[in-house]
């Protein structure tokens, strides 16, 4: 674990952490427990939106552009027998960090609600552990979705694009929770859905790698 950590870092800069670990995570709490003060309840369903796009908007310091032709993010790759072992790792231990961010600033916020009023937040007029892991499922699913797709491009602005596309489909997700009748079965299918979409980004990048090794 530590050296799929370590090869992880070698990708991220000083800035990159501090955004992703610190301040992304502080004010999307910010802003949730502003939400919950206006609208019980809300806060969650913000935080599972704009995740999303924190996600997609700060992966363009780190992998964006990364399955381009012209990506200059692989060519130092190719001075190391193990490249594409590297990057593969990289991948995926991004992969699984941003489930983990998704998880820990939820359930983070879930118990700053429970030790202020007592009893855990509802979210989209539901509550109960079901509908939290779905929220997290969700931010997640469409937070791997939306930097695959952001990957195939280098410049910030459709970034900002796709994210936008994100945040809907997350309000969308969002909308569909409260006309979803078994919950679970719902949150496996997400858990399954994304783990094949980390796969096939994965793949798509590491692939990408291995034709950067024959480019004229």
């Amino acid at each position: 674990m530590r050296k799929k950590i370590k090869s992880y870092l070698v990708f991220t800069s000083l800035w990159y952490r501090f955004g992703v670990y610190l301040a992304i995570p502080a004010v999307l709490a910010a802003i949730g427990l502003l939400i919950e003060r206006g609208l019980p309840g809300g806060g969650l369903i913000v935080i599972s939106v704009l995740l999303p796009v924190a996600e997609i908007i700060s992966d363009s310091w780190l992998f964006g552009g990364i399955q381009t032709k012209d990506s200059m993010k692989l060519e130092y790759l190719k001075t190391s027998g193990q490249g594409k072992e590297l990057i593969r790792t990289a991948l995926w231990t991004d992969l699984f960090r941003k489930l983990l961010s998704a998880i820990v600033i939820m359930a983070l916020f879930s118990l700053a609600m429970v030790m202020g009023k007592g009893e855990a937040p509802e979210a989209a007029g539901t509550g109960g552990f079901g509908s939290l892991l779905y929220l997290v499922l969700l931010s997640w699913l469409v937070s791997v979705l939306g930097t695959f797709v952001s990957r195939y491009a280098s410049l910030v602005w459709i970034n900002l694009i796709v994210s936008y596309g994100a945040m809907v489909l997350a309000m969308l997700g969002i909308f569909l929770l409260r006309l979803a009748e078994h919950i679970l079965l719902i949150d496996l299918l997400f858990a399954i859905f994304g783990i094949l979409m980390s796969t096939v980004a994965v793949k798509a990048a590491v692939e990408r790698v291995e034709r950067s090794y024959h480019d004229e």
